[in-house]
Formats: structure tokens, sequence, C-alpha cells
């Protein structure tokens, strides 16, 4: 297989590939810059309290209210 010596479209580095990529001639490392691993959920869910906790927080709310909650599976 015979490689081909591309220079970086954006910062000039030369390197070496068997193929031109779909990106272009661009670099993999100018490339990730521009790849997004943004939050899902928002930031408050990734550094909040966990999910359990959130459930567990209702839960006592509820019960301080006077309600009795139980899983749906218990309805049957």
């Amino acid at each position: 297989m015979e490689t081909i010596t591309l220079n970086c479209q954006k910062c000039g580095r030369e390197w070496t590939t068997d193929a031109i990529p779909p990106r272009g001639e661009i670099c993999f490392k100018c490339h990730i810059k521009t790849v997004n691993l943004g939050f899902t959920y928002g930031k408050e869910d990734f550094h909040g309290p966990t999910i359990r906790e959130r459930q567990d927080k209702i839960v006592s709310d509820a019960q301080i209210n006077g309600y009795n909650p139980e899983p749906v599976t218990n309805w049957m």
C-alpha cells in the first residue's frame, strides 16, 4: 500500500496517510479540536446530585407531606 504525504490546511504540519480522509487535508490534531463533547443533559445533571439521590429526596418530601409513595410495580 502506498502512503501519501499531506500538509494540514490549518496548521501546516506535514503528515502521512494511506488515503485522503473524508475531513480533507486536515491533520487529526486540528480535526479533534472541532469536536464538541458537550453535556447531553446539561452540567447540572453531570455535577449535581445523582438520580438515586433525587429519587430519595422526592420520596422523603412526599412522606413529609403525608403521602405514601410506592413503586409502580406494586400496583398490580
